[in-house]
């Protein structure tokens, strides 16, 4: 993940706030303007530990014509940004609105034409922004701009071209003025890249056009510790590199309680700045007292997504982050590094690419790759994602693709296809000395299958190994790290029938490590030069995908933890407990650490932290309680709840 693109007198900062409405008017702040209860407002957003807010210009009362923009509005909008600079928060104001809250609002003399390439629109587009810029831009409270909220509401999809032409023009207009502050789009990220869909914004293509990623995240799910890690796997799926900032997150007090809203708010705030992110804004501020004005009339639900409430109380959402903020206003993010585990999880090049008469389920790739993902959190590892190249396309060539050097263990869960380049790739990896390890995934596409797992399949066209029982039992035959011989792992066999087949097979060079209920070869290991390969013949994580609340009995994560003991990967602190999230922050220095212990599951959990550092002192962050400590760490967590512990190691790291 690349480090922040925010500064504050030219020392980096991570951005905590909200997107913000006046709690008495949503979006029409600008014709209902009320500089006292707004300036009002952003003292309580500083005092709840923001030092950011997300601003939004309603483009229909800027510009109610073409070729002219509001003098009134604009005057306003410089006062919201004095406002801002007197109460000592920082502004992301956002330029066209475009889609707010489940409505979209036009500017009447649109007409239909396309917002994207339509060169009279770009025209009027342009002059929106730059007399906005124009405005404000000497403003110290300006920490950064953003082009639209979710555009794709509004405008909708387009062609990458068009797409990626408006973001320069628009981009070029900015920087004209104002050089030096970053910029991104405010498009949520809903695109190909994390979600497999193209809607014409590509990450990969706008790098060089912005300067940070802003996923919005409002996903569901129905195992509560895959739905808990569903912002750090967004975080990591953006990971295209630019600084990722969560844009976007929270949940409406319609279908969540004040309690469990906090809880949310608790794991996210953290848990976000432990997976690389640089800032993270809430949705949203307050709530509104406003049932009879669109969006919230036929949208209800976003009248209570506040972190504060309609009459200015504050909710336990609203503390979490006063919470956070106050633990992290001793650490300087320039002098910290998160430990990573040098594991990578594989994204199909398919999941990205429609190549030609080919056909993804990539809800459902998605979906396993949060499994995966969830998995290794269970067992401590901290892992990134690794995305296929795209083929290149001309009908011939001869680019050679190669696996990141530093990757100790790739991870393919329930991968039906790479590209065939990528296959060497990954053998090549293994040769080398790399750890690899793949699960089946029905009607693969794998040409080098013998050379790769040290077996032969004995798959038959046109027909799916369905296993005979619902639940299946795999036995080890031999140890495996940390897995003795003879333990049992048990999978319910959910999911459509066809997907949820095996891979008889016969081998012909791998040891057998597992087997099923009728001693069929389950889990292979094959030797190939300095590395190894791990064949699963049952799509263990497309099971657990598609099973409720799994996590509560599964103990798949233990293989994950095998898997990382096979690739000699060791983390600075480790414990047998599942349910918690273990963050690693490590000073340039070397004789101080912070770690970060936090519970993503709905009940209590305790247990103790291993570690081979030779540590002279633990001590709470947040109490600065002295942490009794012999060969281990304890702790004992409530629901959802977190410490900080600050570690001070002899004479440094070893």
């Amino acid at each position: 993940m690349e480090k922040t693109c925010f500064f504050e007198r030219g020392k980096p900062i991570y951005l905590i706030g909200a997107n913000y409405w006046p709690r008495k008017t949503g979006p029409l702040m600008w014709r209902k303007w009320n500089p006292d209860e707004v300036k009002e407002e952003l003292k309580q957003m500083k005092d709840l530990g923001m030092n950011v807010c997300r601003s939004f210009l309603y483009w229909p009362d800027f510009m109610p014509a073409p070729d002219k923009v509001e003098h009134v509005m604009l005057d306003r909008f410089e006062e919201f940004i004095s406002l801002c600079e007197d109460v000592d928060l920082f502004a992301i104001p956002s330029f066209f609105v475009g889609h707010m809250s489940g409505e979209d609002w036009d500017v009447p003399w649109r007409e239909g034409r396309n917002f994207y390439n339509d060169p009279w629109m770009l025209k009027q587009e342009s002059l929106f922004v730059r007399e906005v810029v124009k405005k404000v831009k000497d403003s110290k409270a300006i920490i950064g701009w953003l082009l639209s909220n979710e555009i794709t509401n509004y405008a909708g999809n387009s062609d990458s071209l068009s797409v990626n032409n408006w973001v320069k023009t628009i981009c070029e207009v900015i920087r004209r003025l104002d050089p030096k502050r970053p910029i991104s789009v405010g498009d949520g990220v809903f695109g190909r890249e994390v979600y497999g869909k193209d809607n014409g914004f590509r990450l990969k293509e706008q790098k060089d056009l912005i300067d940070f990623i802003g996923p919005h995240i409002y996903l569901y799910d129905d195992d509560s510790l895959r739905h808990s890690y569903i912002p750090s796997f967004i975080i990591k799926m953006c990971d295209y590199g630019r600084p990722v900032i969560l844009e976007e997150f929270g949940c409406s007090n319609c279908y969540v309680s004040e309690e469990h809203q906090a809880d949310y708010y608790r794991i996210t705030y953290h848990s976000a700045f432990l997976s690389g992110s640089v800032g993270t804004l809430s949705w949203c501020y307050s709530d509104f007292d406003l049932p009879y004005q669109r969006p919230y009339s036929h949208h209800v639900h976003e009248l209570f997504f506040g972190v504060t409430k309609a009459d200015g109380g504050v909710k336990e959402a609203g503390y979490e982050i006063k919470r956070f903020s106050k633990i992290m206003e001793d650490i300087d993010i320039n002098e910290i590094e998160i430990e990573k585990s040098k594991v990578l999880i594989t994204v199909p090049s398919f999941y990205i690419l429609d190549y030609p008469y080919t056909h993804e389920d990539k809800d459902m790739t998605r979906k396993v790759l949060l499994q995966s993902y969830t998995l290794t959190k269970q067992a401590h590892i901290n892992a990134y994602f690794l995305t296929e190249p795209p083929l290149p396309e001309e009908i011939e060539s001869k680019e050679i693709i190669s696996i990141p050097k530093d990757t100790k263990l790739l991870i393919a869960p329930n991968t039906q296809k790479f590209t065939a380049p990528f296959w060497e790739a990954i053998y090549r990896y293994v040769e080398q000395g790399g750890i690899f390890y793949y699960s089946f995934n029905s009607d693969m596409w794998i040409h080098i299958f013998e050379e790769l797992f040290g077996a032969k399949h004995l798959l038959r066209y046109g027909l799916a190994d369905i296993p005979e029982e619902n639940e299946i039992e795999v036995e080890f035959t031999s140890n495996f790290f940390d897995i003795s011989k003879g333990e049992k792992f048990t999978y319910q066999r959910k999911g459509n029938p066809r997907d949820t087949a095996f891979c008889p097979l016969v081998t012909t060079k791998a040891e057998i490590l597992a087997v099923d209920k009728e001693g069929r070869p389950t889990i292979i290991l094959n030797s190939i030069g300095k590395g190894k390969v791990i064949f699963s013949a049952y799509p263990f994580e497309y099971y657990l995908a598609n099973t409720p609340e799994v996590y509560k009995k599964d103990k798949t994560y233990r293989f994950y933890k095998s898997l990382s003991r096979m690739a000699e990967i060791k983390p600075s602190f480790d414990t047998d407990n599942p349910f918690v999230e273990l963050g690693i922050v490590k000073y340039q220095e070397g004789t101080v650490l912070l770690l970060w212990i936090i519970n993503h599951d709905w009940e209590r959990t305790k247990g103790s932290i291993e570690t081979d550092l030779d540590i002279s002192d633990v001590t709470d962050l947040e109490t600065e309680e002295s942490i009794p400590f012999k060969d281990q760490i304890p702790f004992d967590l409530a629901k959802k709840e977190l410490k900080v512990y600050k570690i001070e190691i002899k004479g440094g790291e070893n």
